[in-house]
């Protein structure tokens, strides 16, 4: 349970890298199979994006960009051309080329410099294809360096990508608060088997030196429940509530008798009251 706590997505970043022809860079990565792509990979801690971009591209290919300007984030979930299960957010960027020698590695056993126009009976994976396509778009409209249309998506795309990050935190949160849910289920039997061995021996509770002891297990096991954010579901005496309970017996709007208690999880119903109502 705790690793399912800790997952969460991955931010990347990736270039459509030019150089002065109009030309693309393209590349085989041993991790996408036999995909082409383009290069890129994660972001460090405390580093900022485009300074993460040049240092992947820099270990990847030996090559040096400029012009750096963001062109929004995709999301990959379980990309099928990836060779494990991920969750990826995508930073992607456009990119001229500035120098460098192009020089293979690990995460580039193959690379090619390509007319965009002509990579379309290439195998390309399907995160880098729009991208080709932005690029292409962008080229024919003379609209590749307008730093304030630019600015416009990197602020908005950053927006969305904190957007996403939060919502991921609310669904961990979400996650936790109801996790013990299906062990309380096993549990709260067992918590109201201790209360009935209780009923009736009030009166006799000094002559009973052992109720005294499970009377006080009794108190700790409550005391955890609730510290749990479980809440025994009020029924004697109250209007009946279907949202709460289960009318066994009877018709009417008040509660008769408690068959068997009810509880809550934080406000959520695990298991409703079963009354009789009258």
């Amino acid at each position: 349970m705790n690793e399912e706590i800790k997952a969460h997505p991955e931010a990347v970043v990736g270039p459509i890298i030019y150089n002065e022809k109009g030309e693309i860079l393209l590349i085989k990565n041993p991790k996408f199979g036999d995909f082409w792509t383009i290069p890129g990979g994660h972001i460090e801690l405390d580093e900022p994006a485009e300074e993460a971009l040049k240092r992947e591209i820099m270990e990847e290919t030996g090559l040096e960009l400029k012009n750096i300007e963001p062109i929004g984030f995709t999301e990959g979930i379980n990309p099928e051309f990836f060779h494990k299960k991920k969750h990826f957010i995508y930073l992607n960027y456009l990119a001229e080329l500035a120098g460098g020698e192009m020089t293979k590695s690990e995460e580039m056993t193959e690379y090619l410099w390509i007319a965009p126009e002509k990579t379309g009976d290439l195998k390309i994976s399907e995160s880098v294809r729009p991208l080709i396509d932005i690029y292409l778009e962008k080229k024919k409209n003379d609209a590749i360096c307008q730093p304030a249309d630019w600015e416009h998506k990197y602020k908005r795309a950053l927006a969305d990508y904190q957007n996403l990050v939060k919502q991921t935190a609310k669904d961990r949160e979400e996650f936790v608060k109801y996790a013990i849910g299906d062990f309380l289920q096993d549990i709260i039997p067992v918590y109201d088997h201790l209360k009935m061995s209780l009923t009736g021996i009030d009166e006799e509770i000094d002559k009973n030196p052992w109720a005294v002891g499970v009377r006080h297990v009794l108190k700790q096991f409550k005391d955890i429940l609730t510290s749990r954010g479980v809440e025994e579901i009020k029924t004697a005496g109250e209007k009946f509530d279907h949202n709460l309970m289960e009318a066994v017996d009877g018709t009417g709007e008040k509660v008769k008798q408690e068959l068997m208690p009810g509880y809550t999880l934080n406000g959520r119903v695990i298991r409703a009251a079963k009354v009789i109502v009258e």
